[in-house]
């Protein structure tokens, strides 16, 4: 075998030859790398002649390639290979496009201006996904609204209140967005709600099992629990006794339901099709079975096997439980969204898309053609970690999701974008190119993911939905992509603590990109008072991620920039404190408004001045990620002082820029 014939292969299956990290130093992808995410892909890489050919020859025999691009609204050409043929045309369903057909002529399928949709052709009975896309998704000026827009960012999980059972509920959010919006908020910004598995014990919200379902945890109950009230009380978020109370009283709540909620329910599921039952019989599974699919019995592993729809239909009323459960998350959660724009909030609730799922969870289990295998999602060196990570996350698999037509990662968008306003693209890199990190060590190396047709299609579904999109554009950005993002109309991100110029000084807000959501961190960045005092340094030290030399000279960039950002808000005079009140966080939030982004969120840690932020990367036992709860309950959030600021400074740029 010859490395020639190896680069080919993983060429044309996207793999990136080589890569320039943070620093620009150069990483040139080794032979056993490609191996290794050649295999990942399911490829044989120990015959790349024999393979390559292969793919290529698959391709030959297709009329048309599986996925293709139109400009919604516009007739469109398709040129088909070799000779003329019939075609069909199934609409999507959405729309009022009719069923279609004809010949093509002289090579060519003359299509018709189709709505904006996945739309499929038929050649030869092998199906071509057409994705017509809209110029553009939906932005401020769709929803008729002038910039900019403000909103509050909070952990769902850790909202308290007296109905709860210590872990924030749909119910909660949906009064805390009430809250807010009459305080002027346009938007309530949450952690993901993907679903995390029922015999699952992982607490953070960007490992789901599946991104297609919904976080079953954060449903709220009629009832209280015996131990309700000490589940409240606990300082940090008691998962394991949280959820059990939770799940004793739903269990209740299933078997009584009424009339009224039967057929409801009914409706539901059968809206839900087949995807539904699927992860219904994966919860069910898993805790006959454990929650990795990948230990259970051989029989199990496939969600059509003859052993899964038999243990389906003997223990058809768990299942229906676990659908039960789906149907309460959705209706309270789109509940929460109602009471979110009633209450004045402009846009609503703000969602956030993980980017990769466990890849011992049902998403993976019910999609296995469209995951990579034995790699795991991680980063090169960047400014979040100066050694890289790896976050334990299944990659999709450009050729798989091909295959699938790309049915998954709709699926996955079309269930995040349905009850919100604004939804947060994780990680928006991986449009373009995902960093995938072999599991048994091998160095990783960058894949090729297709821009084109994830864009169109979010742009499809953020039009169906009307939601504005919002990409994570943070770390090591490829070439070009903060241009496609802004030509798409999706929002980038602002995050003061990254924003520097060219010398490395924080930058002046009014130099921020305008197609942007601006904030001072995120949840897994220093809170302003934790970027204020260093207090993350203290502890990247403690946790060993940073020896004396480099916490030294964090230190001392620390001090440059608390003086940096003292000079921003207008306080040159005087020597920056040691630590900030809730005035002067409030005074750095306005600063961040009367900037130049159209959109600015403000975290709820920092409105109440908290210094722990609520996930630290880089560790799992040595700091409570995910446990920590709102210095106050969602009954105190009708009067924040501390906001009026910021909804200020918006309204007055509104006002100057008419």
């Amino acid at each position: 075998m010859t490395d020639t014939a190896l680069d080919a292969l993983a060429a044309h299956a996207g793999i990136f030859d080589r890569y320039r990290d943070l620093a620009a130093v150069e990483h040139v992808a080794s032979p056993d790398t490609k191996r290794a995410l050649l295999a990942a892909m399911g490829l044989d890489a120990e015959r790349p002649v024999d393979t390559l050919r292969r793919l290529e020859a698959e391709a030959e025999v297709r009329s048309l390639p599986a996925a293709v691009v139109v400009r919604a609204g516009e007739p469109a050409d398709l040129q088909v290979q070799g000779w003329d043929v019939e075609w069909r045309l199934a609409p999507d369903p959405r729309t009022e496009e009719r069923l279609r057909g004809g010949r093509s002529e002289e090579g060519v399928i003359a299509l018709p201006a189709l709505p904006v949709g996945l739309h499929v052709v038929i050649v030869q009975e092998r199906p071509t996904l057409v994705v017509a896309a809209p110029e553009a998704a939906p932005d401020l000026s769709t929803w008729g609204l002038t910039a900019p827009r403000w909103g509050v960012t909070t952990a769902l999980y850790g909202l308290r209140s007296e109905e709860n059972l210590g872990i924030g509920t749909y119910r909660d959010l949906g009064k805390a967005a009430e809250a807010l919006g009459r305080q002027g908020a346009d938007f309530l910004g949450i952690n993901p709600v993907h679903a995390l598995g029922a015999a699952s014990g992982t607490i953070s919200p960007y490992s789901p099992t599946h991104r297609g379902f919904l976080n079953t945890t954060h449903i709220a109950p009629r009832g209280d629990a015996e131990n309700g009230q000490t589940l409240r009380a606990t300082p940090q978020v008691d998962y394991p006794g949280g959820r059990l109370a939770l799940d004793r009283l739903l269990r209740q709540e299933h078997r009584r339901m009424d009339a009224v909620e039967a057929e409801d329910f009914r409706a539901f599921r059968q809206r839900s099709g087949s995807a539904l039952q699927d992860f219904a019989t994966f919860e069910a599974l898993s805790l006959v079975h454990g929650a990795d699919w990948r230990v259970w019995p051989e029989a199990l592993k496939h969600p059509t096997a003859s052993a899964v729809l038999r243990f389906a239909a003997e223990n058809a009323q768990e299942v229906e439980y676990h659908a039960y459960l789906q149907w309460l998350a959705d209706s309270q959660l789109g509940d929460a969204q109602r009471t979110a724009r009633s209450s004045g909030m402009a846009l609503g609730l703000y969602v956030d898309l993980a980017i990769g799922v466990r890849p011992d969870g049902a998403e993976v289990w019910g999609e296995p053609n469209s995951f990579a295998r034995g790699v795991s999602l991680g980063t090169p060196p960047d400014q979040f970690n100066a050694k890289g990570q790896v976050w334990g996350l299944a990659p999709m698999s450009p050729l798989g999701l091909r295959n699938d037509l790309f049915r998954p990662f709709v699926d996955t968008m079309r269930a995040v974008v349905g009850h919100a306003g604004l939804a947060r693209i994780d990680h928006v890199l991986g449009f373009m190119r995902c960093f995938w990190v072999p599991e048994d060590g091998t160095p990783g190396a960058y894949v090729r993911y297709p821009t084109d047709l994830l864009l169109a299609m979010t742009k499809v579904e953020a039009f169906h939905a009307n939601c504005i999109m919002i990409g994570e554009d943070l770390g090591v950005l490829p070439e070009g992509l903060r241009d496609r993002l802004a030509e798409s109309h999706l929002y980038g991100c602002s995050v003061a603590q990254f924003e520097r110029d060219p010398d490395g000084d924080l930058t002046d807000p009014s130099d921020y990109r305008a197609g942007t959501l601006a904030s001072f961190s995120t949840h897994d960045t220093p809170t302003v008072r934790g970027f204020w005092k260093g207090w993350e340094i203290e502890r990247q030290q403690s946790f060993g991620q940073l020896d004396d030399a480099m916490a030294a000279a964090a230190r001392q960039r620390r001090d440059w920039d608390r003086r940096r950002l003292h000079w921003l808000v207008d306080e040159a005079s005087d020597e920056p404190p040691e630590d900030l009140d809730a005035g002067r966080i409030a005074r750095i939030h306005a600063t961040l408004a009367e900037g130049a982004s159209d959109l600015i969120a403000v975290q709820l840690d920092d409105v109440f001045a908290r210094v722990e932020q609520p996930n630290f990367p880089g560790t799992v036992d040595e700091y409570p990620n995910w446990r920590l709860k709102c210095p106050v309950g969602v009954g105190d959030l009708n009067d924040i002082s501390a906001l009026e600021p910021v909804r200020r400074s918006v309204e007055n740029r509104r006002t100057r820029d008419r």
